[in-house]
């Protein structure tokens, strides 16, 4: 169902989707080149037709998890992806984790359906302006 990849262009076609991009961060407006995120060895981009998951390590076997799934694969299809997700990444990591905007009321239902537990909170800037963002984790 998912995989992972080194497609760089593919991945990039997704995150800048009209239906995706605004709700990444920063400049709606402005294009997101995640090449060298996808290059990097100790990243894990994976997907499918409908879109996927980026784990990007942060620390050792821990890696911060971002959804981009187009409107098409939203809900059952990105159940089971999630699902082929955690056993991907189950080889390679202890924990996941990830934010949520605070007005990113289905993303945040999503995150729970998916089986990560409310962790805490947390401030960053990612061209915006601060955002205190709510911190989810799945522990293996």
């Amino acid at each position: 169902m998912i995989k992972r990849t080194f497609d760089a262009d593919r991945v990039n076609e997704i995150v800048n989707a009209p239906t995706i991009r605004p709700y990444i961060g920063g400049d709606p407006e402005a294009w997101i080149d995640l090449s060298a995120a996808v290059a990097d060895d100790q990243n894990f981009f994976l997907m499918g037709d409908q879109g996927g998951f980026s784990c990007v390590w942060t620390a050792p076997e821990t890696f911060e998890v971002h959804t981009f799934i187009l409107p098409d694969g939203r809900g059952q299809w990105a159940i089971d992806a999630v699902k082929n997700a955690l056993g991907i990444m189950k080889e390679h990591a202890a924990l996941l984790w990830t934010r949520v905007h605070p007005d990113a009321r289905h993303t945040r239902i999503f995150t729970l359906k998916a089986g990560f537990k409310p962790c805490g909170r947390h401030r960053a800037d990612f061209g915006a302006g601060t955002v205190e963002f709510d911190l989810f984790n799945w522990r293996y």
